[in-house]
């Protein structure tokens, strides 16, 4: 089984002031022996530049630690999958869609994974994993 991981769950997971943290954990541990996480570049920027505006770059350094130890898979997005990520981000209405959301539907489509580890309203239900 294979799964493709958000921001949003990466912040959860290491912060536990988050909301979502306890969520994230679950998630996690009943995933960590049966599942291959997988990450876009993108969301490592993202999610370490996000860190890094909320709580300095000390904390980005070591968020950014963790990931490398938590992510069994980084996947670098190329061309095609930047144009298909783009398609599915030209698609939408909603004021303020993330172009790195879309690259992870574009991605999880093209790898066919079995689901996102996010707690975004954006993704489709279908797709987000639960515990």
């Amino acid at each position: 089984m294979k799964y493709i991981v958000d921001s949003d769950f990466l912040i959860a997971f290491t912060n536990s002031e988050d909301s979502n943290h306890s969520k994230s954990i679950k998630i996690y541990k009943h995933l960590k022996d049966k599942a291959e996480l997988v990450v876009l570049n993108l969301v490592f920027q993202e999610s370490t530049t996000v860190v890094s505006k909320k709580f300095g770059m000390q904390m980005a350094r070591v968020f950014y630690e963790k990931l490398t130890k938590f992510i069994n898979t980084e996947i670098k997005i190329d061309e095609k999958l930047e144009r298909e990520a783009w398609k599915v981000f030209l698609k939408q209405n909603k004021k303020g869609t993330s172009f790195v959301d879309c690259a992870n539907l574009a991605t999880h489509k093209k790898y066919k994974f079995d689901g996102i580890l996010s707690f975004d309203k954006f993704y489709p239900k279908d797709k987000l994993v639960h515990t």
